[in-house]
């Protein structure tokens, strides 16, 4: 027997502006029943992508270039924006060219040392020298470093919310990336079915804008508080979309069998 779960009919929808973003906020109604007796059931959810997250950086500087469009598809460590000035990168060569240099005079004073041409002091300011050159090319690095924006895993470039020639402040939101190659489908069940769910359950998940094919999932949390103004309970399930041929967004319908 199937037992129907009008949890997501969309009776009431309204949209807010969250932090430059338009955030979909729906309230999920749902008709009580009280027959548990039920082999499966049916209940609607919501698509959403498993991350979506602001990225900036913890400097103050001028957006140099932004390396990429929305709605393109990046991958992890793909540089998305550069912060850093022509200077701060002309630095980093000439660090890179002391480090060369004094790496030479190590080698250099190593053997003259070997030979008694010079003093253990001399051989030791050698050392010293090319110690502090190997920081000085490592600090240098590090600037670049802090002022370029990397992909923290692949995913599409959601919002680009800074231009170039625009002043980036310490922690401002400058890109938008979304993770969907594992998606969370979100479903409200009426908190009756609270106790028969666990990690066994089988779970299903159609998407009608995509055709009748059942697609397999997982339930990776159950809420563990019920909300006492519905009596509804919230259900995320992990649904795989390597190829990211699934979009976020967009409701489907999600069936659990016992």
């Amino acid at each position: 027997m199937q037992k129907l779960i009008p949890g997501f009919p969309f009776d009431w929808l309204r949209t807010k502006r969250v932090g430059g973003l338009v955030v979909l906020a729906v309230l999920f109604f749902c008709r009580t029943g009280h027959a548990i007796a039920a082999d499966e059931i049916v209940a609607e959810g919501l698509i959403l992508p498993s991350r979506s997250v602001s990225l900036s950086l913890p400097v103050e500087a001028i957006l140099r270039e932004v390396k990429v469009k929305e709605g393109a598809l990046v991958l992890k460590g793909d540089i998305l924006a550069i912060l850093y000035s022509p200077v701060e990168s002309l630095e980093k060569e000439r660090a890179a060219k002391q480090l060369d240099l004094a790496e030479f005079m190590l080698g250099n004073s190593e053997k003259l040392r070997s030979n008694a041409i010079i003093s253990e002091e001399a051989a030791r300011q050698k050392k010293l020298d090319c110690d502090i050159a190997r920081i000085e090319a490592r600090r240098a690095e590090a600037v670049l470093h802090e002022k370029t924006l990397y992909a923290p895993f692949d995913g599409f470039i959601l919002r680009i919310l800074k231009e170039p020639g625009e002043t980036v402040g310490r922690v401002d939101k400058v890109i938008d990336i979304v993770d969907i190659k594992t998606l969370h489908v979100d479903a409200y069940l009426e908190g009756e079915w609270k106790g028969r769910l666990n990690e066994s359950t089988k779970v299903s998940i159609e998407v009608p804008s995509l055709g009748e094919k059942k697609l397999p999932a997982s339930i990776g949390m159950v809420d563990p508080v019920v909300d006492p103004s519905s009596g509804l309970f919230r259900v995320r399930l992990l649904l795989p979309n390597s190829d990211m041929s699934i979009p976020s967004g967009i409701p489907a319908k999600v069936t659990f069998a016992f």
